[in-house]
């Protein structure tokens, strides 16, 4: 720095030498400030996480016992006393079963084919956008003026009444539009995000342990592929919704807790690979510099945190190798709980989020080692924790509810028991068992040496009497009472658990279950048991996971056409067994229905929505044309009737006429034959005459001509006429004797003596 008298000047280097200075501590100033931050929130969260261990304690025992009992093995300790004491160390595989057959039992209720357990109903009086109520206002202005300049009178009460039904009508159609594309969007966020996998996994979770869990929706970065011009793809990142189950190991709850939001706090210890904290860079809230920090701290080598139950753990769930090795994994802990205003400020958080120091806000923060990669104030309007729950046998007051291994425990250790005797007497009654009375023995003699027909060398007894050198006998069987007494447990398990043994199949139902309506008595009454589960479901995890993907929506999506005022619905413990229910009384329905009479009662569209109900429970959707299609086909139908009538019609009078045509030509042909033959009988009557008098002048002209040769040839024979000398008898009189061949001609008349032609 220079001085001109009182004028003072800095040069450029001076300033930057400063500026650099200034830099140096604001940014000292930061890291103090985070390593504070993170120091005292990262000892908050190991308290925290210190006293859920202990308070969870007793229950790491339970999820021990219950993945045990699932997996069919017995504890360290009574595997050993079993081994000691010898015989069989069989496990009836009692609860496992009954496990399987409620998750599948579930599954099939809660995840069908063509249907969603969920939906999206508007609210009965709907919000509605000013973009929609001012066009009716306006509307409502222009013909309220138009009334007035064409000198009407305004009835402003009526228009007023007419506007507001508009708007309501407005906004129930708007409503209705938006949940169902509100409910289209979150269908594909559910397929994205990995739902169905979560909630398999979270099933076996609910019939398994006391409590299932599922964390949603957790927002990460993924890849995407976009698509250019000609199809060439580019790869993106995105932030999209996804959902994951939680083990119930790795969740620890505050010892005052009996739900996911009322407690002080709640801690998932999660596991971090490298790729998931990189996807985690750039989404908002997330600490880029802690994360690069844990990435180039705990990257190679990972960081493991075990407890006492990892390494059981691992080996029932057949990653016993995991905790021999350090692996390539982070362990993190995940925090959600309430903090007081004044903490957040001293923790760093930024003085604008927070309204009053003294109120209590819910913060989440994720803490790996001594980072803080995470901390913000929870963003759900409800201030409700992105972890939902649910048990299959809620315990009032509790955290932790009842599972399937629990509720049954005592009949499977007594089903076991008596499986193992049952197996060791018959064992032993297998055979017979040999007695040796080793001092009658001759010394070569081995008595494990048998076979038949042996001869056994014995020797007298120091004692009095003989007693047999080697007895037999057989020990008795008692596999009957065992048997009875392992089926009576076996049947109380179904009790225990409502899950009976004809839900998945199992023939040996007796009773009411042998007819096909005893045992759909019998199943209805079972639906009672499960719907209970199944509404626990609903409540505790489906209702809450697809409220806060709607919540999430409303606030994020840049699309205004799937915001609208709707409540979630959950159907899945209701709905869906009634519709099971209905489908078969719908079939049985459509037997009864299938005759004349009924069809006229019911119609066509009657029955159309019938078959198009069944046709969709049976996974054969667009089967049965709609309405509009039926009317369709029905008038192409009428039209090609008609069309055939006027055809057949116009072929019937076509082949009428041709056979008038032919009758008319028949008795044209008829008339002409006719006339024909008249003619023919004229002309014949006519020239009958005339051909008998030429016939005769013909006749009479050969005879003549007969006659004239004769009388020439007789007059050159013999010039003097002698009759006496022919020998034939002369004509009488004038008699002239006719020619030969002659006398019998058609149309000769016959000639008597003394007559002439």
């Amino acid at each position: 720095m220079a001085s001109l008298g009182l004028l003072q000047y800095k040069s450029a280097s001076d300033m930057h030498v400063e500026e650099q200075a200034a830099a140096q501590q604001m940014a000292a100033e930061e890291e103090r400030r985070r390593q504070l931050m993170e120091s005292s929130l990262g000892a908050h969260i190991r308290r925290s996480w210190e006293s859920a261990k202990v308070a969870k304690q007793e229950v790491e025992y339970r999820l021990l016992d219950c993945l045990r009992r699932r997996k069919g093995e017995y504890s360290p300790d009574k595997l050993a006393a079993i081994r000691k004491e010898g015989g069989a160390e069989i496990y009836m595989m009692i609860t496992a079963t009954k496990c399987r057959a409620a998750g599948a039992w579930i599954r099939d209720i809660m995840m069908p084919a063509n249907e969603q357990p969920w939906g999206l109903q508007p609210t009965p009086v709907a919000d509605v956008p000013d973009e929609y109520v001012m066009p009716v206002f306006q509307q409502l202005q222009q013909q309220a003026m138009q009334a007035q300049q064409e000198g009407q009178q305004v009835d402003m009460a009526a228009l007023i009444e007419q506007a507001r039904e508009q708007v309501r009508q407005l906004a129930q159609e708007k409503a209705e539009e938006a949940a169902e594309r509100h409910e289209d969007t979150i269908a594909d966020q559910l397929a994205e995000g990995g739902w169905s996998e979560a909630f398999e996994q979270f099933v076996d979770d609910f019939v398994t342990y006391p409590t299932g869990f599922v964390r949603a929706p957790i927002l990460r970065r993924v890849p995407t592929l976009e698509w250019l011009e000609g199809w060439q793809p580019v790869k993106t990142t995105t932030i999209r919704p996804e959902f994951e189950r939680v083990s119930p190991f790795d969740m620890y709850p505050s010892p005052d807790a009996t739900s996911i939001d009322d407690g002080a706090f709640i801690i998932e210890r999660a596991r971090f690979t490298r790729m998931q904290l990189n996807q985690l860079i750039g989404v908002p809230s997330f600490n880029e510099e802690a994360i690069r920090r844990v990435l180039e701290q705990y990257g190679q080598g990972g960081l493991r945190d075990w407890l006492w139950t990892d390494g059981e753990r691992a080996e029932l769930e057949g990653r016993g190798h995991e905790w021999l090795t350090h692996g390539e994994t982070i362990d993190g802990l995940i925090y959600s709980g309430g903090a007081q205003g004044v903490t957040l400020l001293q923790w760093g958080i930024n003085p604008d989020e927070i309204e009053d120091p003294l109120a209590e806000y819910e913060i989440e923060a994720i803490l790996i080692g001594q980072h803080v990669i995470r901390v913000r104030i929870n963003r759900d309007p409800l201030e409700r924790r992105p972890y939902h729950k649910a048990s299959y046998q809620p315990v009032p007051g509790s955290f932790w509810g009842q599972a399937i291994p629990e509720l049954m425990a005592d009949i499977q250790d007594v089903c076991n028991a008596t499986a193992r005797s049952l197996v060791n007497n018959l064992a032993i009654s297998s055979g017979p068992q040999v007695e040796v009375y080793e001092e009658r023995l001759q010394p070569n003699e081995d008595p494990t040496n048998i076979y038949p027909w042996k001869i056994w060398r014995t020797k007298d007894g120091n004692v009095t009497g003989n007693n047999a050198a080697v007895r037999f006998f057989q020990p008795s069987s008692n596999a009957a009472e065992l048997l009875s007494v392992y089926d009576a447990f076996e049947k109380r398990a179904d009790d225990a658990t409502n899950i009976p043994r004809y839900t998945y199949g199992n023939e040996n139902v007796g009773g009411a279950g042998n007819t096909a309506s005893g045992l759909s008595m019998l199943m209805e009454s079972a639906n009672k048991g499960i719907k209970d589960a199944i509404r626990h479901i609903d409540r505790g995890v489906m209702r809450r996971v697809i409220e806060a993907l709607w919540l999430y929506n409303m606030q994020y999506s840049d699309d205004p056409s799937i915001k609208g005022d709707c409540n979630v619905v959950a159907r899945g413990s209701s709905a869906m067994l009634i519709r099971e229910q209905t489908n078969m009384l719908r079939q049985q329905f459509l037997q009864l229905t299938a005759n004349d009479i009924d069809m006229g009662i019911v119609g066509m569209e009657g029955r159309r929505k019938l078959l198009d109900s069944a046709a969709e429970k049976l996974d054969m959707p667009g089967l049965i044309p709609t309405q509009e299609q039926m009317e369709q086909n029905l008038a192409q139908q009428q039209q090609a009737q008609q069309a055939q009538l006027e055809a057949q019609q116009q072929l019937e009078q076509a082949k009428a006429q041709a056979e008038v045509a032919v009758k008319q030509a028949q008795a044209q042909k008829y008339g002409a034959d006719a006339a024909e033959t008249q003619a023919d009988t004229q002309i014949a009557q006519q020239m009958a005459p005339l051909d008998a008098q030429h016939l005769l002048a013909e006749i009479a002209k050969l005879i003549a001509e007969t006659q004239r040769a004769q009388h020439d040839r007789t007059t050159v024979e013999s010039p003097i006429a002698n009759p006496q000398q022919s020998g034939r008898p002369r004509p009488v009189g004038n008699a002239q004797v006719p020619a030969r061949g002659l006398s019998n001609l058609p149309g000769t008349m016959p000639r008597y003596a003394g007559t002439g032609p």
